[in-house]
């Protein structure tokens, strides 16, 4: 094992401060130093795991631990395993040192390689994307770009939410444009890297060895969360200028975003309407079906058995985000490891609860709890929401106000006010009473959790 460069050693020691000794010896002492050159860091993991559950759990901790010892604010990469030689680690490409090696072709190892500038995840393939009606256009466009790059679609911009499989698409795009051509010269970058490259070289003044670099004869241009450039005023015209020179040049450009050209606010006039002059396509959340079959893909994929029942609590409860599909996995494998237990349903609900909660709170509101309640007791919304005392309806009554409270943020008087204008004083009553329950492990208790099941 190499020796820590100090920074490491000084990291390490603020982190283990900071962090239970079960989490430091199990995540952080195994992490490896793989270079760190331009303001990226490179860390070198043990395993694809190892890598999600530190990127979600830990990245911000570390970052904030080395800006505070080097005065360098870091983008963190990683790199898996042992494929990249240590010896002799591929330099971060930048403009004082032009982009003159090709890519290489991926291997089967399932590891980053150097692209012409930036690392490609061979893992993000075509044929590891899970394809559904929510993404599936936007799968077929990449393919197609890839199969023939700077031939149609051109540009190509994805968009759609965080965590949704845009990055993905472009790995893929590059892998396959590799295997076709291992001499292809790809660019993978985020608009961050763009902007702090174009910082740096106005600082050293050599903005035109970095305007060349940039603008050299790629195949492949693909550039990560351009919303970045928004209030960006010099770096978004010297990327207007360099994507529109690439497209000139017939060199395929793909982009991501979190919103379609027309909601970028904050990006210019002319970007935007470039932009939407190329093929737009979206990524949306993925349904039960998908997410169910991502997460037992990413199970085997990491040789984890996780039963059906297990991928269908996570699958319900976590709706509109793939990383935190990926996380919730990770936490469950790390948990079963470190325990020496198997992953049950009841231990997924446990360990799992924060994540649970979060979704719940972020997409829940009073009217899909009502619906929820109505349909788990087989009541209408009138006989929910009416006024008779009789235990058929008021039972699921207080079980609604008693969610509405928990998941919506809504005050008593307004949660209220959703129930025929009722006194808030009644909604009060309603969450003591259910909070009363749960805690005494009535029925009720049961029946409230296979409602959230439900939500």
């Amino acid at each position: 094992m190499a020796q820590h460069p100090s920074f490491w050693q000084a990291a390490l020691v603020q982190l283990q401060a900071v962090t239970t000794p079960e989490l430091f010896r199990a995540w952080l002492a195994p992490i490896e130093v793989h270079s760190f050159d331009n303001s990226v860091l490179m860390l070198q993991v043990p395993s694809a795991f190892h890598q999600i559950f530190v990127k979600t759990n830990l990245e911000k901790n570390i970052a904030s631990c080395v800006q505070a010892i080097t005065g360098t604010a870091v983008t963190i990469q990683y790199v898996v395993g042992s494929a990249v030689d240590e010896a002799s680690p591929p330099p971060p490409a930048s403009f004082d040192s032009p982009f003159s090696e090709p890519g290489k072709a991926p291997d089967s190892t399932g590891q980053l390689i150097k692209a012409t500038t930036g690392y490609i995840d061979t893992r993000h393939t075509f044929e590891s994307f899970i394809v559904s009606h929510s993404n599936q256009f936007a799968h077929a466009a990449a393919r197609g770009v890839a199969a023939n790059p700077g031939s149609k679609y051109n540009p190509l911009l994805i968009y759609g939410p965080s965590g949704l499989g845009k990055t993905h698409l472009l790995h893929a795009i590059a892998v396959d444009v590799l295997k076709a051509n291992p001499r292809a010269r790809i660019c993978y970058l985020s608009a961050e890297q763009f902007v702090n490259g174009f910082i740096e070289s106005i600082q050293k003044k050599s903005v035109d060895q970095f305007r060349h670099s940039y603008r050299s004869r790629f195949d492949v241009f693909l550039i990560d969360d351009i919303q970045f450039f928004a209030h960006k005023g010099a770096s978004e015209e010297e990327f207007f200028h360099t994507f529109n020179h690439l497209c000139g040049s017939h060199n395929q450009v793909v982009l991501t975003s979190d919103k379609p050209p027309k909601d970028l606010q904050n990006l210019e006039d002319r970007l935007v309407t470039r932009l939407q002059q190329g093929l737009v396509v979206d990524v949306k959340p993925p349904d039960l079906e998908t997410r169910i079959a991502i997460l037992k893909a990413k199970a085997e994929a990491e040789d984890l058995y996780m039963p059906e029942d297990v991928c269908l609590l996570i699958a319900n409860n976590i709706r509109s985000n793939v990383r935190e599909l990926e996380g919730a996995l990770v936490r469950l494998s790390a948990e079963a490891s470190i325990n020496g237990s198997e992953i049950t349903v009841e231990m997924a609900k446990e360990s799992l609860s924060d994540l649970f909660n979060e979704n719940r709170s972020n997409a829940v509101s009073i009217e899909t709890i009502n619906k929820a309640v109505c349909q788990y007791f087989k009541i209408s919304a009138a006989e929910l929401n009416s006024k008779s005392r009789a235990r058929k309806y008021s039972g699921p009554r207080q079980i609604a106000m008693f969610l509405c409270r928990k998941y919506t943020g809504k005050t008593f008087p307004e949660i209220a006010l959703s129930f025929g204008g009722k006194d808030h004083s009644t909604v009060m009553h309603a969450v003591e009473k259910i909070d009363n329950a749960l805690a005494s492990g009535t029925p009720i208790k049961k029946q409230v959790e296979e409602i959230q099941m439900l939500l």
